[in-house]
């Protein structure tokens, strides 16, 4: 073939199809043939568009490969000569840098050649839950291994198991307290200033209240159908058990006003930490320009605390592999097999509220329900399959401006709040660990620890870092708070493996349904 323009558009085209045809790596497929057109280019350059070059297209071995030959003196187009260069270095480094391909000269008898091959392209195989299943089906198979030693020495792996798991946990507990501090001082201190505060966030943040009430509301009554473990008895009179209780209810509330700064961090009460980072946050806030500097350092602890906390939740696989060993040691199946109620009550929570949230708009707007979820569905299907709401964030950002028609800068400014905000589907999952864990310790959950339970579990639901493992440490520092015990780890983290994707779905579900109903009243 000679170095026409032809002849090289049509080598280019061949080897794209026959790179596509094989399920190469699309990055590898792109460097591989921008740098081949660039080199026949070259050849061209130098030899002219008369002379002639062989070009072959083939299987080796199994490997997708290409050839091209030219004849004459030694050439080596695909190395970096300087400023002259179409590509600066930088992007030239990029280009040779591949995944599973490669792209190498060399000069034999006679003729440059440039040799291009790349492997198949490799589908990973995915496990639901990842290292957290794994670990899972780790400590079944070692619990039923376990089993048929003696009492005693299943007892003596319990005993050194028991001080492994509480480091572990303690490790957790010790930079998650920090890390709740400073995302809510954070969450507080990005809405800029006070006016912002006041107008537009005022109303979105009383939507939140109200839809984090409903779902508080619909969560606890589904909670205790399937673990009864409030004590709501009340007769009608004031009796002194019900005067205890409101005397609980009473010194809660005051005992969420810390006495001074440390004492919140160095006993671990989380009420009162809340209570400081919401104070600091409104006065960082109030503030505004006159502590831009410290509001930085606000931002940027909270990156190194996230960083430490992605550090540490490494941890978990480990964490969840002793503490269901311990529990299939030291208990029996019948608490493995709880994991059901966990998953209904969850299950039932995730369609009630959309459900609601749907008909809401439906008979307040007259929108077809139908219609409102096939152009959401996009959105939904993103995040179920990645199980990040991150992920389908700008999807969801496009549905909304475009198929809802809802103004633009709302959408942007609802979206991204309601993500931080309003985790609506987090918070139903921590009240249902909450109850599981009362039931699985044997508590009787009173009414003053079902109102810190429905408190906490928003904040921590804030909180919470935005990853696989991280509510573990969350239900980690709510049990510590209320004494349940914390064999129950293992299971909860079990079961949210089961609703992370579908919890992303029925989120964007509610917050979408919101956001309708907000455009169409202001």
């Amino acid at each position: 073939m000679k170095l026409s323009n032809q002849n090289i558009a049509e080598a280019m085209e061949s080897v794209e199809k026959f790179f596509d045809s094989l399920n190469v790596a699309r990055q590898d497929k792109l460097k591989i043939c921008i740098l081949l057109e660039d080199s026949l280019l070259r050849y061209q350059e130098k030899f002219g568009e008369g002379h002639e070059f062989k070009f072959v297209i083939r299987k080796w071995l199994g490997t997708p490969r290409i050839v091209v030959k030219v004849k004459g003196e030694p050439y080596n187009p695909i190395e970096y000569d300087g400023e002259e260069e179409i590509f600066s270095e930088s992007i030239f480094s990029n280009l040779l840098n591949y995944e599973n391909a490669r792209l190498i000269y060399r000069y034999e008898y006679g003729f440059n050649e440039i040799i291009a091959f790349s492997a198949r392209e490799v589908k990973k195989f995915k496990i639901i839950g990842g290292s957290s299943t794994v670990a899972i089906l780790f400590a079944i198979v070692f619990a039923m291994i376990f089993g048929n030693f003696s009492s005693e020495t299943q007892n003596l792996i319990v005993t050194v198991i028991t001080p492994i798991l509480s480091t572990l946990i303690g490790i957790i507990i010790a930079v998650n307290t920090p890390f709740i501090f400073v995302s809510v001082v954070a969450s507080i201190c990005a809405m800029e200033n006070m006016v912002t505060l006041n107008t537009i966030g005022t109303t979105v943040l009383l939507r939140f209240i109200k839809i984090l009430l409903f779902i508080i509301v619909v969560t606890i009554f589904v909670s205790e159908m399937f673990f009864p473990i409030v004590d709501f008895s009340f007769n009608g009179q004031i009796s002194t058990a019900n005067s205890d209780e409101a005397n609980k209810i009473f010194n809660l509330i005051l005992s969420i006003i810390p006495q001074n700064i440390v004492d919140p961090f160095l006993k671990g009460n989380i009420l009162q930490i809340v209570v400081l980072a919401l104070l600091m946050g409104v006065c960082v806030t109030i503030l505004g320009d006159r502590v831009t500097d410290f509001k930085k350092i606000v931002v940027d602890s909270k990156q190194i605390v996230f960083k430490m906390v992605s550090i540490v939740l490494k941890l978990i696989p480990a964490v969840i592999f002793l503490s269901i060993l311990k529990t299939l040691l030291v208990y029996s199946l019948d608490e493995f097999y709880a994991l059901w109620k966990i998953l209904a009550a969850s299950y039932i929570s995730f369609i009630i509220v959309p459900a609601a949230m749907l008909l809401r708009i439906s008979i307040k707007h007259g929108v077809k329900i139908s219609d409102f979820m096939r152009k959401i569905y996009p959105a939904c299907l993103i995040t179920f399959t990645t199980g990040s709401g991150s992920a389908s964030m700008p999807k969801n950002l496009e549905i909304c401006k475009q198929e809802l028609h809802i103004n633009e800068n709302l959408c942007d400014f609802y979206i991204m709040l309601s993500h931080a905000l309003c985790p609506t589907t987090m918070t139903i999952s921590i009240i249902i660990s909450a109850f599981f864990a009362a039931e699985f310790s044997g508590m009787t959950m009173t009414i003053s620890q079902l109102i810190i339970i429905a408190f906490l579990s928003v904040q921590f639901a804030i909180s919470t870092v935005k990853e696989n493992g991280g509510i573990i440490a969350t239900i980690t520092l709510l049990l510590t708070q209320f004494s349940f015990s914390m064999d129950s780890i293992g299971l909860l983290m079990a079961a949210s493996i089961f609703t992370v994707n579908i919890s992303g779905a029925i989120g964007i579900i509610i917050r979408d349904c919101d956001l309708y109903d907000l455009s169409k009243t202001i």
